[in-house]
């Protein structure tokens, strides 16, 4: 049984390597037909002469005598012909799988040489007399010591090394771009020299999502041409390699430019309903889509939003004991209104829209005198979730700023002082805190 078992694993491995072989040398658009012709010369080549060997050495009849010597003599001898033949089936294993390994590596090897290019051919054929010649002294030792029954094993050895290595030859794997010189070239003010080193890297590379993206960025924010920016993005994202992430990803960049060196919302929006149409339903679709609710309708309001700062933190300094100044007539407040009720429409379209919500709070607190509104803005921007703790740490520094100013409530503002000392101890806000608490009378 142990030299049964030892030459079924040699075979069986010899089978199992080569199965593997044939595969790593198939184009991943030819995997699922070869399966099917690899499954079938398996069957024809190592199942079928398997059953045969045994039945020729099982010994059918009185006429049909066992086809090994050593298992016919064990017929005339009790209890030894069950381990003669399971011996002359170990060693059919081998010699059947061994040679069948090597007659699908030939014939792997002879087409692939039949299908290179002219270019490859020089490489393949290096690549078999550099094996013919390292190994033809181990398959010779192989041959001479087993005979004709290590043939199949002496030619595997030659073969073996030619089928691994020709994937890596014939098709060695591309360095990838590297865009370290127009990174230099972009940092000393030379676009137009960046320009060249990324389309040099492109061409070893077409494919390259990130230099695309590159030199995309690079037309936006360096030569300030949008067109040019817009069509390379639109390109890329033609390319069927690209991921459905690397789309969404290319087009939110497109839209930031559009915002902040184009000053055109419409178009950034546009850009962002190319996600939603090309991926409706998905993930990314409702991020886009949560991204157009929040942008402004017009370059007037873009502006407004980006004017729009946060109370400084000296509001929570000794500035907050002086009184409001009053209103400056009727035109401003109803300029105010016009402005919050503006709010309020994009409020109703996505209500986590912060800017909006902040931009309400301020006027109802600062200019419409509806401090209480303010505050409940407030309080609802503190109950978002996935918001920044410096944003969090704002709202509580401006939400104790009106309680201390406009309703002279100093135990809501210490408490909210308190909070924001607590919740957030390492920010500025929370520094500033400490310190308006120590001058407020205690409770």
């Amino acid at each position: 049984m142990t030299a049964f078992s030892a030459l079924l694993f040699i075979g069986g491995g010899l089978a199992a390597m080569t199965w593997l072989m044939v595969r790593r040398m198939t184009p991943p658009t030819d995997q699922a037909e070869v399966q099917s012709w690899l499954i079938g010369w398996t069957l024809k080549g190592i199942a079928v002469p398997f059953l045969i060997w045994g039945l020729m050495n099982f010994g059918l009849s009185w006429s049909i005598q066992p086809f090994m010597p050593e298992v016919q003599a064990a017929l005339n001898t009790p209890g030894t012909f069950a381990p003669a033949f399971v011996v002359a089936l170990g060693s059919g294993v081998f010699v059947i799988c061994s040679y069948w390994a090597a007659v699908t590596l030939g014939w792997v090897a002879f087409k692939t040489a039949r299908g290179l290019s002219a270019e490859a051919k020089p490489h393949f054929r290096a690549l078999c007399m550099t094996c013919s010649l390292g190994l033809s002294l181990p398959a010779a030792v192989i041959l001479l010591i087993g005979g004709w029954t290590t043939a199949g094993l002496a030619v595997t050895v030659i073969l073996a090394p030619l089928i691994g290595y020709a994937p890596s030859v014939l098709s060695p794997r591309k360095a990838p771009p590297m865009y370290a010189r127009a990174i230099a070239r972009i940092k000393f003010g030379k676009y137009a020299e960046a320009e060249w080193e990324i389309i040099r890297e492109l061409e070893k590379c077409e494919e390259d999502f990130d230099g695309w993206l590159m030199l995309a960025e690079l037309y936006a924010t360096k030569f300030n041409d949008l067109g040019e920016a817009q069509q390379t993005i639109l390109d890329v994202c033609e390319q069927p390699q690209v991921t459905a992430s690397q789309y969404s990803l290319a087009l939110h960049r497109l839209a930031d430019w559009y915002l902040k060196l184009g000053r055109d919302p419409k178009a950034a929006r546009r850009v962002l309903e190319r996600v939603i149409a090309r991926y409706p339903g998905s993930h990314l679709a409702r991020m886009a889509q949560l991204r157009i609710n929040q942008l402004p309708n017009t370059a007037q309001e873009l502006q407004e939003q980006e004017q729009a700062k946060p109370i400084p933190l000296p509001a929570l300094g000794d500035s907050l004991d002086e009184k409001e100044p009053a209103l400056e007539g009727e035109s401003k407040t109803r300029s105010a209104a016009l402005q919050a009720n503006e709010c309020v429409d994009r409020l109703k379209i996505d209500p986590n829209n912060v800017a909006a919500r902040e931009k309400l709070a301020r006027l109802a607190a600062e200019q419409l005198g509806q401090v209480r509104m303010a505050l409940d803005q407030v309080q609802l921007l503190l109950g978002m979730a996935d918001q920044p703790a410096s944003r969090r740490a704002d709202w509580l520094s401006l939400k104790a700023a009106w309680q201390i100013k406009y309703l002279h409530d100093g135990p809501a503002a210490r408490s909210t002082l308190e909070e924001l000392a607590r919740e957030y101890p390492q920010t500025a806000q929370a520094f500033a805190a400490r310190q308006r608490l120590a001058k407020m009378p205690p409770a």
